[in-house]
C-alpha cells in the first residue's frame, strides 16, 4: 500500500478558525466533505485506495450476548470494510448518508442505500439498520419550507420501509441557535409521522458534544427522540489552540473545561433518560505541531486526523512505544515526537477506550456509538474490546480507583444527578475506600446502596469534607447516587475499590480483613490480620492496573492476630500512587486490600 497516498486519504481539511472554541460542524461533516471533493464513488476504488484486506474471523457468531448498544456508521467510503465488521459485536449499523437537498428535501444522492451489501449483511446477521441523513449546509432554506421539510419525511419513511431498515438517524450540523423553535418542531413532527407509519422504527439524533446556545431542546425533544447519539468526540479538533485529547474521558486543563464524563451529565441533567443515551467514541484521532513535546501543549498550526488504522499500521515510526506517553488528567494517551518541531498525536487507545466504557457500564447508559467502522480495519483490538466490556462474555473489573465526574485533578459540576454502579463477579463482596472527599456541605451530597438500586438498603449519606469510613456490600454490587445543586461545588470524590471472594475460614464463612497503617504512608507500613487457623500466607503488592509489583516467599502464620511489617526497601521503589496489597494461601486469595503511597 502507498502509504502516503493512505494519509492523504485520512486528513480532514484544516478549519480556517484558530481557537480552543468548538468547531460548528463535527468529523462527520469534514470527511463527508473532502471525500466528496475526491469524486471517488466506486467501492472498488475506495478499497484500492486504502489497502483493503479481508481479515480471517475471530470468534464464532453469537457464543456471547451484547449488552449495551453497540451503534455504529458506516460511511461509504468505506468500501469493503464491512466485510471484516464482527455482526455479532454491532447492534445497530447507521448508513451514512442521505444528503439533503435543502431546497426541495429530496436527496442530492442515497449512497446506494437500495443495493449495498453492508445493509444486507447486516439484516441478515440481525443487526438493526437506521438512514443517516445529512443537513450540513441550507438551514434557513429547508427550516423555512414546510414542503421541503414534508418531502423528506416522505421520502424518509418509504426508503426504510422499502429496506426493511429499523430507523433513522438525523444528523444536522453547523445550524444557527435562531433555528432552534424551527429544528425542534420539525424532530418532533417528524417523530410523529414515523412513528405512526412505522410503530417499531426509532428516531435517533447526532447530538452534539456540548450544546453551545442550547441550539437543541434537549428538554423538549426527550420525548420525541428514541436515541441521542452523542458525538462525544471533536472536544479538540483541527484549529484549536492546544493539543488535546479528541475524547478526553475527564478535562486536561482548568481552562478548557469539557470532556466525555461532563456531557453524560449534561444530557442527564436535560433529563434524558439512561436508556437513550449513545455515547459516541472515536475510531480515529488528531495530530498537531506543538510548541514542546509534552501535553498539554500550544499548536502552531492546524491539525489533521487520522484513522485508528493509519496509527496501528505505523508503529514501527512515529507512533511507537516509544514515542507514546499518557495525559493523566484526561486519561489519554498522545504520541510526542519531532519532525520539523515537535509533534502530538492523540489517538485512543484499548485502555483509555475501556475507560469510558467502564464509565458506560457504572453510569448506565444504553451503549456507544461508532465514528467510524472500518477505520480500525485490519485490527481486532477494539472488536475484543467490546466483547470484555459489552458482552455476557464480559470480565468484570476486580478493583479500580473510580472518581466523580471531575476525574482525578478537577472539582465535579454543577447540576449533576446521578447513580454510578460498581459490579463485581458473583460470590463476592466489595470494599470502598475514600482517599479524597470534598462536597459543599449541605447541598451537595453522595448516597451509597448496598445493592444494585435505590430501592436497596442505604450505607450511608456524605457531604462535607469529612473522608466516609470503609464502605463493605453484602453482596456483588454497590450504587453510588451523586448531586449537586447549581451553585458551589468541590474537590469532588475518589475513592478505591477492592473485591473480596468468600473464603471460609470457620463454620460462620468469616473473611480474612487486612489493615495497613498508617495509610497513607510514606517510609513505614504494617499490615494486620486475624486468621481462624495456622497459614502459610504469601504477602503480594499490585498496580491500581493490576500489574505484580512485589511477591513475597510464603510464610507460617498462626492463629489469631498477626502483623506484617513491609520492607523499605518495597516501600522506597513505589512512586506514589493507589496500590493494591493482598494475601493468598495454597494459591487462593484469602484478603485483600489498598493503600496509598504518599
Amino acid at each position: 500500500m502507498n502509504k502516503l497516498f493512505f494519509t492523504l486519504v485520512f486528513m480532514v481539511f484544516p478549519a480556517s478558525l484558530f481557537s480552543q472554541g468548538f468547531p460548528d460542524h463535527s468529523i462527520h461533516k469534514e470527511q463527508s466533505d473532502f471525500y466528496k471533493n475526491l469524486g471517488i464513488t466506486s467501492i472498488e476504488s475506495f478499497d484500492s485506495l486504502q489497502g483493503f484486506q479481508k481479515m480471517d474471523r475471530l470468534k464464532n457468531q453469537k457464543d456471547y450476548e451484547l449488552s449495551k448498544r453497540v451503534f455504529g456508521y458506516h460511511p461509504y467510503w468505506g468500501g469493503s470494510n464491512y466485510l471484516n465488521y464482527q455482526w455479532d459485536l454491532l447492534s445497530d449499523l447507521c448508513y451514512f448518508s442521505y444528503e439533503v437537498d435543502a431546497a426541495t428535501g429530496n436527496p442530492t444522492t442515497v449512497h446506494d442505500w437500495y443495493t449495498s451489501e453492508a445493509i444486507d449483511l447486516a439484516l441478515a446477521n440481525d443487526v438493526k439498520v437506521h438512514l443517516c441523513v445529512t443537513i450540513f449546509s441550507g438551514h434557513y432554506t429547508f427550516f423555512n419550507s414546510a414542503t421541503a421539510q414534508q418531502t423528506l419525511i416522505d421520502n424518509v419513511i418509504q426508503m426504510i420501509d422499502e429496506r426493511g431498515a429499523n430507523g433513522v438517524n438525523m444528523d444536522i450540523e453547523a445550524i444557527s441557535s435562531s433555528l432552534s423553535n424551527e429544528l425542534t418542531s420539525f424532530l418532533i413532527n417528524l417523530s410523529n409521522q414515523l412513528h405512526a407509519a412505522l410503530p417499531e422504527a426509532e428516531l435517533s439524533i447526532a447530538a452534539p458534544a456540548v450544546n453551545w446556545s442550547g441550539t437543541y431542546d434537549v428538554s423538549t425533544l426527550k420525548d420525541y427522540v428514541d436515541l441521542f447519539m452523542i458525538m462525544a468526540y471533536d472536544y479538540y479538533w483541527n484549529g484549536s489552540s492546544q493539543a488535546g485529547a479528541v475524547s478526553p474521558l475527564y478535562s486536561m486543563t482548568s481552562s478548557y473545561d469539557y470532556n466525555f464524563s461532563k456531557t453524560i451529565s449534561y444530557y442527564q441533567s436535560q433529563g434524558v433518560p439512561k436508556i437513550k443515551l449513545l455515547m459516541g467514541v472515536p475510531y480515529y484521532g488528531r495530530q498537531w505541531p506543538t510548541q514542546g513535546p509534552i501535553a498539554p501543549s500550544n499548536t502552531t498550526a492546524s491539525g489533521t486526523a487520522y484513522t485508528y488504522r493509519y496509527v496501528k499500521d505505523n508503529t514501527s515510526g512515529y507512533y511507537s512505544n516509544e514515542n507514546k506517553k499518557w495525559e493523566a488528567n484526561s486519561f489519554s494517551p498522545y504520541y510526542s515526537f519531532e519532525n520539523n518541531g515537535w509533534n502530538q498525536c492523540f489517538m485512543e487507545d484499548s485502555y483509555s477506550l475501556g475507560k469510558k466504557y467502564d464509565i458506560v457500564n457504572r453510569r448506565q447508559v444504553v451503549g456507544i456509538g461508532i465514528w467510524a467502522l472500518g477505520y480500525d480495519n485490519g485490527y481486532s483490538d477494539l472488536w475484543d474490546l467490546i466483547s470484555g466490556r459489552f458482552t455476557t462474555e464480559a470480565q468484570l473489573t476486580l478493583s479500580d480507583t473510580i472518581f466523580d465526574s471531575g476525574g482525578p485533578t478537577f472539582n465535579y459540576y454543577d447540576n449533576e444527578l446521578y447513580t454510578y454502579l460498581i459490579t463485581v463477579p458473583e460470590n463476592s463482596t466489595i470494599e470502598l475506600v475514600f482517599t479524597d472527599f470534598g462536597l459543599e456541605p449541605g447541598y451537595d451530597s453522595l448516597w451509597v446502596y448496598d445493592g444494585p438500586g435505590t430501592n436497596n438498603p442505604k450505607i450511608g449519606g456524605f457531604s462535607g469534607n469529612a473522608l466516609p469510613g470503609t464502605l463493605s456490600s453484602s453482596g456483588n454490587s454497590l450504587l453510588l447516587e451523586f448531586n449537586s445543586d447549581g451553585a458551589t461545588t468541590g474537590s469532588g470524590w475518589e475513592a478505591v475499590y477492592d473485591v473480596f471472594t468468600a473464603m471460609p475460614e470457620n463454620k460462620s464463612n468469616s473473611l480474612v480483613s487486612l489493615k495497613a497503617s498508617p495509610n497513607p504512608f510514606t517510609s513505614k507500613l504494617s499490615v494486620s490480620f486475624s486468621l481462624g487457623k495456622s497459614r502459610d500466607i504469601e504477602f503480594r503488592v499490585y498496580s491500581i492496573n493490576g500489574q505484580l509489583i512485589y511477591k513475597g516467599a510464603p510464610e507460617k502464620y498462626p492463629k489469631g492476630g498477626n502483623v506484617i511489617s513491609v520492607d523499605k526497601g518495597i516501600l522506597r521503589n513505589l512512586k506514589p500512587a493507589i496500590y493494591i496489597i493482598s494475601l493468598t494461601s495454597d494459591g487462593r486469595l484469602i484478603g485483600q486490600g489498598s493503600i496509598v503511597k504518599q
